[in-house]
């Protein structure tokens, strides 16, 4: 039997590593906790709904698992740091407990993680480093609203995006667990405004409305629209 041409061959293994390529997996995760690096094709994968014994698996359950396990990467150390640094009694006690918060609630999504297969972080992003040390930089009073305003538009900006995956996820795991993330949520935004450092510009730029109402004067009584029996001839 003649030996296969050296084109014929390379061709061959060619195709046998595209082969062996297509059925490695797209993204998992390590022993560590940490992301694997994802393979080629992760671009459409991103966007993929997968199956799972709790229902379809879309890419916005994915990112609320992601971005959770981000928020505790950084919140959780300024969350320490400040309950020994802060001027205040009262920034060192809720940022405390925000901090011991987010230990439990990191547990939840790591638990979550590992159940649906989601890589997570291991490192806060360029821009939650910067923050840690922008705060870590202060003292006194700015050292506590530097902290408090970090946090709470955070806070702020994450909520809506767990409210969003509550609304419309079809997986009952993600669902329970976007309720947890909420209560964890709001009570972080009530200890942030205990401390008395949130002003408006903390806050994140309210939603577009387009049914809103024109407003009224301050001060001026308000009209409430008459029943809608009366409006059908049916008022008593």
């Amino acid at each position: 039997m003649r030996e296969p041409r050296p084109v014929v061959a390379a061709l061959c293994g060619l195709a046998a590593a595209l082969l062996l390529g297509a059925c490695a997996p797209i993204g998992r995760q390590a022993s560590d906790g940490g992301a694997v690096a994802p393979q080629a094709g992760a671009a459409d994968a991103a966007q993929s709904t997968v199956d799972t014994p709790w229902g379809p698996l879309g890419p916005a359950d994915r990112e609320l698992i992601v971005k959770v396990r981000q928020a505790g990467l950084w919140e959780i150390p300024v969350g320490r740091e400040a309950e020994r640094r802060a001027s205040r009694a009262a920034t060192r006690r809720n940022l405390g407990e925000i901090a011991r918060q987010h230990v439990r609630l990191d547990a939840l999504d790591r638990a979550v993680a590992a159940k649906l297969n989601v890589p997570l972080p291991n490192q806060p992003t360029a821009d939650q480093q910067s923050w840690m040390s922008e705060i870590t930089g202060k003292s006194g009073n700015d050292y506590d609203r530097t902290a408090v305003a970090r946090l709470r538009m955070a806070h702020g900006q994450i909520y809506p995006a767990i409210g969003a995956v509550r609304g419309s996820t079809r997986n009952t795991l993600v669902r329970a667990f976007s309720e947890q993330c909420e209560t964890f949520v709001r009570t972080h935004m009530r200890l942030l405004e205990g401390t008395g450092f949130v002003t408006g510009d903390m806050l994140p730029d309210p939603p577009q409305a387009t049914g809103a109402p024109p407003a009224g004067s301050p001060g001026q009584p308000y009209s409430p629209a008459p029943p809608a029996t009366s409006l059908l001839g049916g008022g008593q």
